[in-house]
């Protein structure tokens, strides 16, 4: 599913799958630069935002809709190695999990 986020830049979105029903996950993107972006909801500095961010409230809206998605899914932001842990790599003939 792509859900419209637009306070990073005006086209930005979130991505969630669903690999299994126990396995899912949501690409922010820019909408949290780290993880701890959407677990302690904590915007960029000022400055970042003032450079970086077309809409500030849009982004503290969509904070808070990603970190009620955390319980249920694995988020993953675009610039957070951390967040990659666990998705599972497309190996031909397999399917493995990035190890931690």
């Amino acid at each position: 599913m792509i859900v419209p986020a637009p306070g990073h830049t005006t086209g930005s979105v979130v991505v969630l799958v669903t690999v299994r029903p126990d396995q899912r996950f949501a690409f922010i993107g820019d909408l949290a630069w780290q993880l701890e972006g959407v677990t302690h909801r904590v915007q960029r500095p000022l400055l970042m935002r003032i450079l970086a961010d077309s809409d500030s409230a849009r982004i503290r809206q969509d904070l808070a809709r990603v970190t009620a998605l955390s319980p249920y899914m694995q988020i993953v932001p675009a610039h957070d190695a951390r967040g990659y842990d666990g998705i599972p790599l497309l190996v031909p003939g397999r399917t493995t999990s990035r190890a931690s």
